[in-house]
């Protein structure tokens, strides 16, 4: 691991941590912990947390470590609206790869669909290394009310190799 990824992973944990302090009381979807296995043009592993810091508005951060080093942080803003029943996030945030860094904004919905099944659907820009679009769907299933199996899948454009992630989720 490159020295700037080392020192982007010493600001995860501290922000981590300091999310985790500050995070709301109730019981939220978005307060978690996770990693596990990660496929973006090599396999690696991934670390990703979240907290609901106020009603609206919840921090995320991750982490990747596969051929080049992937770091994004960021926040949603939980809307009113909604595509049937799933709820309309809107999100945006900085990502940095090994070669290239820039923002990324865009929009998702987050919906149950079966008790202990949760789905999400995300459509990002990232401006990183002239501009790609991605759509990421995933899954989560809950072992426990702590414990989450969680998968997603993206989908990439303009040359970007596509991501699979398969993990685990703590929440809190």
């Amino acid at each position: 691991m490159k020295m700037k990824s080392l020192k982007h992973l010493l600001v995860i944990a501290a922000a981590s941590g300091s999310m985790a302090i500050t995070a709301n009381a109730a019981a939220s979807e978005w307060n978690y912990v996770g990693g596990g296995f990660y496929d973006f043009g090599d396999g690696g592993f991934y670390l990703e947390g979240s907290t609901h810091v106020a009603e609206r508005l919840v921090l995320n951060a991750e982490i990747g470590d596969t051929y080049d080093t992937i770091l994004r942080v960021g926040g949603k803003y939980l809307t009113d609206l909604a595509l049937g029943r799933a709820p309309m996030f809107i999100t945006a945030g900085y990502s940095d790869y090994s070669f290239d860094s820039g923002v990324y904004f865009g929009a998702g919905v987050s919906l149950e669909i079966d008790q202990g099944l949760n789905s999400t659907f995300e459509l990002m820009h990232d401006t990183a290394a002239d501009g790609f679009f991605r759509f990421r769907s995933g899954l989560t299933y809950a072992l426990s009310n702590q414990l989450n199996l969680a998968g997603s899948y993206s989908l990439n454009n303009r040359g970007w190799d596509n991501e699979l992630r398969i993990g685990v989720q703590y929440k809190f």
